[in-house]
């Protein structure tokens, strides 16, 4: 009974760590952490969402560094690179996107600047 409650608590462990270190990954990194130096970064807002597939995408940011941002859907399969409808003001960047036609379901914007990944859910009617 003890070996099966250890093995337990091992994989409970292990399933723990594992997930910390995936999802980790979605993550903003923190202002404390190394490889952030000054930049600003605020909440990615998404707006209406859920949508039909067309939505305004804006968040504050500071730095001049390359920003790149694609739409993944709930497989992780890239349904578009909006990189360049990306408008990249003194302090915000913007966009309007459509993903012409996409079936109703989870996406996610996910967004690389200046070593940083965001990542923000947005729903398909």
């Amino acid at each position: 009974m003890k070996k099966s409650a250890i093995l337990f608590l091992g994989i409970l462990l292990g399933t723990i760590i594992v997930s910390q270190h995936l999802f980790s990954r979605s993550a903003v990194v923190g202002e404390d952490d190394p490889r952030v130096t000054g930049q600003a970064v605020n909440e990615i807002n998404v707006f209406p969402n859920p949508s039909d597939g067309r939505f305004q995408l804006s968040f504050e940011y500071s730095e001049k560094g390359e920003i790149n941002a694609k739409v993944f859907d709930i497989t992780g399969k890239q349904v578009k690179n909006i990189t360049e409808d990306l408008v990249i003001g003194e302090t915000a960047v913007t966009a309007t996107i459509d993903l012409e036609s996409p079936g109703s379901g989870i996406y996610f914007i996910r967004i690389e600047m200046g070593g940083k990944m965001l990542t923000k859910k947005i729903i398909v009617r």
